[in-house]
């Protein structure tokens, strides 16, 4: 994407797990693109640099190496959700747009002292990391795009930025709703199929789909007491998610199977606490976000 004088876009992603290397994928044949990476990590990732495999096909991704935002005119935070509130100091003499895309509800409450325009990224895309620097694409996924803070631009100009090859990008003048949609099914799916180490397409099974639906209305009915109210059954979405992403393990059992820490606290945890604010029972939250701490350390 070109700004008005017709330059290329200066692009910043903070995070080059499975879901930034995609980013910078989408971003590097027609911007400039850097991927910002955590320091100890810094001298192997800019000697081996970025891949991304789709399919039978593994390409190098055209982005500099970087520890710190230098000279960007949009920064794209792709990190976990436990990491959000750390990449504040990386962006306090920044005042261009941010883009977020993340699992969770942290990024609600994410706002920057220099009046950022701030955007929400959700997404569904399939990917996983099967090592550091490298992202296996598997598949494209609807993605809503929508303003979350100090918004003065029309969020469909930011459509233009991605390779529709890997987003199949939508607009929303509501994107918080968007952001408990995916926090409500990725509380149901992520725990459950994690648990009971399961990919995606089981949790079709009796036995575990009677706890998606169980815990999905629970985290629905949280969602409701917060003032969000869905258009259509976050059911149906959570089942048609399941079925497209069927051999996919969901990202909560990959960090769990790869010993990494997991987003159980930015997803169950944070609805716990809604929840409570509330005077919801978030009995069904709580018992998994207990059992996946029995797993891994959070």
């Amino acid at each position: 994407m070109l700004d008005v004088h017709g330059n290329k876009m200066k692009i910043t992603v903070i995070g080059a797990g499975a879901i930034g290397i995609v980013l910078a994928a989408s971003l590097d044949t027609k911007n400039e693109v850097s991927v910002l990476v955590k320091p100890e990590n810094y001298n192997r990732l800019a000697k081996k640099g970025l891949w991304i495999i789709e399919g039978d096909e593994k390409r190098k991704i055209k982005a500099k190496i970087v520890t710190k935002v230098i000279d960007s005119e949009i920064v794209i935070i792709a990190v976990k959700g436990y990491d959000l509130q750390s990449t504040k100091k990386l962006l306090d003499r920044f005042t261009g747009m941010v883009l977020i895309c993340q699992n969770g509800l942290k990024m609600l409450d994410f706002n920057l002292s220099n009046k950022n325009e701030i955007y929400s990224i959700v997404t569904s895309i399939g990917a996983a990391s099967s090592e550091l620097g490298v992202s296996e694409f598997k598949g494209t996924g609807k993605t809503i795009v929508g303003g979350l803070f100090n918004v003065k631009k029309d969020s469909n100009k930011i459509s233009g930025l991605f390779s529709s090859y890997y987003f199949d990008i939508y607009h929303s003048k509501d994107i918080k709703k968007h952001i408990w949609l995916k926090a409500a099914i990725n509380s149901a799916i992520n725990p459950i199929a994690s648990y009971h180490n399961l990919k995606n397409g089981e949790l079709k099974r009796e036995e575990y789909w009677s706890q998606v639906k169980r815990l999905l209305a629970e985290s629905v009915s949280i969602a409701n007491s917060n003032g969000i109210n869905f258009n259509n059954d976050p059911l149906d979405l959570a089942e048609e998610i399941i079925e497209k992403t069927a051999d996919n393990f969901c990202s909560m059992l990959q960090d769990i199977k790869k010993g990494r820490k997991t987003e159980i606290n930015e997803i169950n945890g944070i609805l716990c606490e809604m929840g409570k604010k509330q005077n919801i029972n978030a009995k069904l939250n709580l018992e998994y976000l207990k059992k996946i701490k029995t797993l891994v350390d959070t």
